[in-house]
């Protein structure tokens, strides 16, 4: 995705006039100084109509960002930024523990295996890993070598605060900006990664839930909805063989509003929906073997369950999907688990995919910014 404000190279004077609200055109013999003097009246332009830059910065956007990139000094407001959002992050997590009842979480966890719990843990961390090939694909689409490990650290992190908080494009992308930002990465080159791996996940969700669906259709009725399984099937599919097509055929970059998005190589798509398709089922086992032993709940009829869960809680912007997840998984597994099993093991599949790696991320992510206070305060010339 590039902006096609900053696509070529620009005249400082022009963007100087166009923040005025003045135009850089000047007649013969005139200069842009003496122009700038004349009444809005006596240049032929109504007082009552905005002017060209007026209705530019209207219609793009970006405009006015560039614009505020012009006039404060945004780095300087990074460590400030990196601040606020950790102590969002810790509000969060005091709110979450506070509602979240610990005593059921551990009964209910003293009498899983410790194979399963385990396994939970493990399965969590696999899912990180995955998590990280979006932000690594990403990469390799804008074109920027960063080391695996900064990818790593910044995905983990993106995606605690995402997954726990919610609002994705805010938390995770306002993560990803302060942390690429700092490694050189451009605000060009982030929106376009984060804008990439959201396609990335979207692309997996519908892939999965065309072949769910159409394939292994799941039960509805708990839901009370009158919409037959292959239907969404087939709304699922549409998507995946649009952006198939799209890819396949068209080279020139897709202009959409003013954006220009480039088309990505034709590797990256079957990888996309690996990945987004292997995240799925990788966080879906988590709470697949927090199940009571000898549940009576296939694999597939959980996964397509945790998916309608999953987006649900996405698109409700709560945060953690809190209560839309949960509330979902309840209804569509009470057929076959009491519900009180059922809460037990969503209690503990927050405690294990949720909190923990939040806590983690936050410490990783208040140290990464206390390094940094520490490195500016040592580059700072003595008196």
């Amino acid at each position: 995705m590039t902006d096609p404000l900053e696509s070529g190279p620009h005249d400082s004077t022009a963007d100087a006039a166009q923040a005025n609200g003045s135009s850089t055109e000047t007649e013969p013999g005139e200069s842009a100084s003496n122009r700038s003097s004349v009444p809005v009246e006596q240049r032929g332009v109504s007082p009552s109509r905005p002017s060209a830059s007026q209705r530019t910065l209207r219609s793009r956007p970006w405009s006015w960002v560039r614009l505020i990139r012009r006039k404060l000094p945004i780095k300087n407001f990074a460590p400030v930024v990196g601040f606020l959002i950790f102590v969002v992050v810790a509000w969060v997590m005091v709110h979450e523990l506070r509602d979240l009842p610990l005593r059921e979480v551990g009964a209910y966890l003293a009498d899983l295996p410790l194979s399963y719990i385990s396994l939970a843990f493990g399965l969590t961390a696999l899912n990180f890993i995955v998590l990280s090939g979006y932000d690594w694909l990403s990469m390799q689409y804008v074109g920027v070598d960063l080391p695996y490990r900064r990818v790593a650290f910044s995905a983990f992190i993106g995606y605690a605060f995402s997954q726990a908080i919610g609002n994705p494009l805010i938390t995770g992308g306002g993560v990803r900006y302060r942390l690429y930002s700092s490694w050189g990465l451009s605000g060009r080159e982030i929106a376009k990664t984060v804008l990439f791996a959201g396609i990335s996940f979207w692309l997996g969700c519908f892939a999965l839930g065309a072949f769910l669906f159409l394939g292994q259709p799941v039960s509805l009725q708990a839901l009370e909805l009158p919409v037959q399984p292959a239907l969404i099937g087939l709304a699922c599919l549409l998507p995946t063989a649009g952006y198939v097509g799209l890819t396949s055929l068209r080279e020139r970059p897709l202009v959409v509003r003013g954006w220009s998005l480039d088309m990505p190589a034709q590797w990256m798509v079957p990888v996309q929906v690996g990945l987004a398709v292997c995240d799925l089922f990788v966080a879906a086992s988590v709470l697949y073997v927090l199940l009571p032993s000898g549940a009576d709940v296939s694999y597939l009829y959980l996964l397509g369950v945790f998916q309608i869960a999953l987006i649900a809680g996405v698109l409700s912007h709560v945060p953690g999907g809190l209560g839309v997840f949960d509330g979902i998984l309840i209804m569509m597994l009470d057929p076959f688990l009491s519900t009180s099993v059922v809460v037990g093991a969503i209690l503990a599949f927050r405690v294990i995919f949720h909190i923990l790696p939040l806590t983690l991320a936050s410490l990783s992510y208040l140290a990464f910014e206390t390094l940094q206070v520490q490195e500016s305060l040592s580059e700072r010339p003595t008196a």
